[in-house]
């Protein structure tokens, strides 16, 4: 028994150690999370607009076209919950926020949360590299290799990145997700029905427990910026017609009422792009996402409204 433990021993100490070395591989990548924390470890006391939410921010809004100081603190897939952490983690060192910018999408209020997502692996990331005590440091989420698929994958792009000298970690100096070019916008899912469709399954939910939940949850977001006297700005991002037209007609309706229901109690600015006419097929990089050249047409257009409603 003891010959068996022995040989066990040194046939596992090379499987540890190589563990140990992708482990640390896997966290010496450059990556948004970890960006964007150290960011606001170091700026948070001079940034004046803040934008939260997910993909539908992250790649919609580029801050380098807001006026004054702006920060992308939004990330794919990001949920209420992680949104009000995140806003609150620095709350301490906010000396000059003056705005929040909040999307509210058609997903928003029915959105079951990341750890209930089919890309939950991405709560690691905030336990990692955010320092989100949201996840225990004894769980999964502590763990690159907990999820040994986008950990290789994590890896093997990072390591290719660095052969060819392309340090790019997914997101700009300001956050913004900045790979959704239309050099990259694959032809085939944009003009692809079936595509917009299954989106549209997984952001539709008529759950009226988790709806309300994540209102109140909303609600908190919106009491914390009344607290510190931060005007909380409340924004739908523009979408295409493929997607638009396909929506569940009472999941829109909610999603309008329960913003009024914000504006009202809270005196909330809340501009809706959702349908803009403006916004052309290459503004797109899919059906629910702006491309790099629409980001840019879009955060331009933002900037000058919420200036307008301001002053008014």
């Amino acid at each position: 028994m003891k010959r068996f433990i022995k040989y066990t021993f040194i046939f596992l100490i090379p499987i540890l150690l190589i563990a140990i070395c992708l482990e640390f591989t896997a966290r010496s990548i450059p990556n948004p999370y970890k960006y964007k924390y150290e960011w606001m470890q170091d700026h948070a006391e001079d940034v004046q607009t803040l934008i939260l939410g997910s993909s539908h921010t992250y790649y919609g809004i580029r801050p380098e076209f807001l006026s004054g100081t702006a920060f992308n603190l939004a990330n794919v897939a990001q949920d209420i919950k992680l949104d009000k952490y995140l806003l609150e983690y620095w709350a301490d060192n906010y000396k000059k926020l003056t705005t929040v910018i909040y999307p509210i999408s058609y997903f928003t209020w029915s959105y079951s949360g990341l750890e209930d997502n089919r890309e939950n692996y991405r709560c690691r990331y905030y336990r990692i590299y955010m320092d989100c005590d949201l996840y225990s440091p004894f769980s999964k989420n502590n763990l690159e290799l907990s999820d040994l698929t986008t950990a290789r994958s994590k890896i093997t792009r990072g390591l290719r990145n660095l052969r060819i000298k392309n340090m790019s970690m997914g997101c700009d100096q300001l956050g913004w997700g900045d790979d959704y070019t239309l050099d990259r916008k694959n032809q085939y899912l944009w003009n692809d029905d079936k595509s917009t469709i299954d989106v549209i399954d997984i952001h539709t939910n008529d759950d009226v427990e988790l709806i309300n939940k994540n209102y109140m949850m909303t609600k908190e977001i919106a009491d914390f910026c009344r607290d510190h006297k931060i005007r909380m700005v409340l924004v739908t991002t523009p979408c295409w017609h493929s997607y638009n037209d396909k929506l569940d007609k009472n999941q829109i309706n909610t999603m309008y009422q329960l913003i009024h229901q914000l504006q009202q109690e809270y005196g909330l600015i809340y501009l809706d792009y959702m349908r803009d006419e403006r916004f052309e097929a290459d503004d797109f990089y899919d059906s629910n996402h702006l491309s790099d050249q629409g980001a840019t047409k879009f955060s331009k257009i933002l900037d000058e409204d919420i200036k307008t409603a301001t002053t008014q």
